[in-house]
């Protein structure tokens, strides 16, 4: 171990200097070799330097057969906001006590060794140790599933996925971390997260935790954990002929090695399904994720990143308009800011390309929109997840996420300033003045920022919010067609002659009882192709089959889009 974290001591004044307040204070606990993670308090008594420690079991007497038996063990303490554990001792003899005090004569240590609560060392696990690990936020959320990465007395650091972790805040406390070790040993911690970040590749949360006081008992298992990881690591790094014992933290009870772990960062359903479409998709989502929380520990927009990401969004829409579209269906477990910033980027951009926009100001629009409101972050989340509607001071409060974001893009210089005004400053402005930040309304709105606000508001309202349930897409559609005041007539109208009344991605319902996700529209916005997967019908038999126009209409009558929840569908 590092010499900064943990030391062995064997000059003889300076084992006194340790072990003397540890007889001052009299609390120590006892721990056998062979004992795993238990351990009794007991009294450190006097001290014979050089010579013998004298120990005062009579807390529990049980321990004085085991001892009087020449089982080894360990005193541990603490001193000095450091941990004291001594070398193996060993029983001289039992001590005649007339106050009846159960006494030993124990063997001085060889060594003592110091580790500080807050101390730098992490020892490091990997995956084939086979320690899994789950993390509790609060007893009324689901566990969520973790990697541990390193483990010290003061914390750990976590891999997670980023979707579990861009809610994650610092100073933030968990409710419980639970290790699970191979020889079913587990280790439960109590504590706050430190610091949420992403790692280099920005594909998962690397999340610092940082531990609440433990008991000593507690506190020795932990210690005990972690030097059983270093052991371990350090055994599996040697070369010579004589390697170290295995050690028991690491083996079933069966003597089985550990299965290694499970990266957290597992393939989604998508990849499972061969879809490429949704694989690049989740790819942007990943980055959007990432930057997320760069954002929150006070970065900027990553530029070479969001180039390429905006770079791949056009790439997907060039290729298959209809794929993308319908990928979108399979990021249902991203975070809903995430999802409402991928279908905004995709339609507004795929808007822009049937109006003839070129591609340089697609891909300004395709960038600015994937952003656009990632600034909310920046925000208390209590005033995004108020169930009542905004008072006139929470409404300015939610307005300074737009100047937020606009002041973190200083790095993408290769960024239109026109286009991201337009695309990220404009898309909560109304034509009638209403909107944010700075009310502008009429022609001070540019064309791009028109289109934004009508591609932005139909997603928005399709969506569920704390204050009110997802609305129903004609009822969108004829708020936005009924307010010219607000938006843009011209922009509403295209869209909805782009996208149709029953979209790509819905699911819907025929007179014959088939339920069948939308893939493609004909030129009338009628469904052309559709991947059936249930007859309402005979709900308990699942179907696979995509049919097209010749096909569908042996379905019969096209009744309309239904809610996928209603029948416990999911497109994955």
């Amino acid at each position: 171990m590092s010499a900064s974290a943990l030391t062995d001591i064997y000059h003889a004044k300076a084992k006194w200097e340790w072990l003397e307040p540890l007889h001052l204070n009299g609390g120590v606990n006892l721990a056998f070799e062979t004992a795993g993670g238990a351990s009794w308090p007991v009294l450190l008594d006097d001290i014979e330097v050089d010579q013998a420690l004298i120990v005062d079991v009579s807390a529990v007497p049980a321990l004085a057969v085991q001892l009087e038996r020449g089982d080894a063990f360990h005193l541990v303490g603490h001193v000095s906001g450091a941990m004291v554990r001594t070398a193996a001792l060993g029983v001289i003899e039992r001590l005649d006590d007339a106050a009846q005090r159960i006494r030993f004569r124990c063997t001085y240590p060889e060594y003592i060794s110091t580790i500080h609560r807050r101390g730098t060392f992490r020892a490091p696990l990997r995956a084939e140790m086979g320690v899994s690990a789950r993390l509790g936020l609060t007893p009324n959320q689901p566990d969520v599933e973790v990697e541990i990465v390193n483990l010290s007395l003061g914390g750990c650091l976590l891999a997670m996925r980023l979707t579990d972790a861009v809610t994650l805040t610092p100073g933030q406390p968990f409710d419980e971390l639970e290790l699970a070790f191979p020889n079913r040993q587990r280790l439960k911690l109590k504590g706050c997260i430190r610091h949420v970040r992403s790692d280099d590749s920005w594909t998962t949360a690397m999340v610092g935790c940082e531990f609440d006081d433990l008991p000593i008992d507690g506190e020795r298992l932990l210690w005990y954990c972690i030097k059983e990881i270093e052991r371990e690591g350090a055994r599996n790094a040697l070369t010579s002929d004589k390697p170290l014992s295995p050690s028991a933290l690491f083996r079933s009870p069966e003597g089985r090695r550990p299965a290694p772990v499970r990266p957290v960062t597992g393939e989604t359903t998508a990849v499972a399904l061969g879809n490429a479409t949704a694989r690049r998709l989740k790819r942007i989502a990943d980055y959007l994720n990432a930057q997320l929380l760069q954002l929150q520990d006070g970065g900027t927009i990553a530029s070479s990143l969001l180039s390429r990401h905006a770079d791949s969004l056009l790439s997907l829409s060039a290729q298959s308009r209809e794929s993308l579209l319908y990928a979108l269906g399979y990021l249902e477990s991203e975070t809903p800011l995430v999802r409402h910033s991928l279908a905004v980027a995709i339609r507004a951009t795929d808007l822009a390309r049937w109006q003839g926009y070129d591609n340089d100001v697609l891909k300004a629009i395709a960038a600015s929109a994937l952003i656009h409101d990632l600034g909310k972050t920046l925000l208390p989340a209590t005033l995004l997840e108020s169930p009542q509607p905004l008072t006139p001071a929470q409404r300015e409060q939610l307005s300074e996420h737009v100047p937020a974001l606009l002041g973190r893009l200083s790095e993408c210089r290769w960024l239109s300033s026109e286009i991201a005004e337009q695309v990220i400053g404009q898309v909560n402005e109304r034509l009638d003045g209403s909107g944010y930040p700075r009310g502008l309304e009429g022609d001070e709105i540019g064309d791009i920022g028109r289109l934004m606000a009508v591609v932005d508001v139909l997603d928005a309202l399709s969506r569920p919010r704390a204050d009110r349930a997802a609305w129903p897409l004609l009822e969108s559609y004829r708020h936005v067609l009924s307010s010219p005041a607000s938006f843009d007539n011209r922009w509403a109208q295209r869209y909805v002659r782009r996208f149709g009344t029953i979209p790509i991605g819905a699911l819907v319902r025929y007179s014959s009882g088939a339920l069948a996700w939308v893939q493609r529209l004909d030129e009338q916005g009628r469904p052309s192709q559709v991947h059936m997967v249930l007859n309402a019908k005979s709900p308990q038999r699942r179907l696979d089959l995509t049919l097209t126009e010749a096909d569908i209409a042996q379905l019969g009558r096209l009744e309309g889009m239904v809610t996928a929840e209603d029948y416990g569908l999911r497109l994955v």
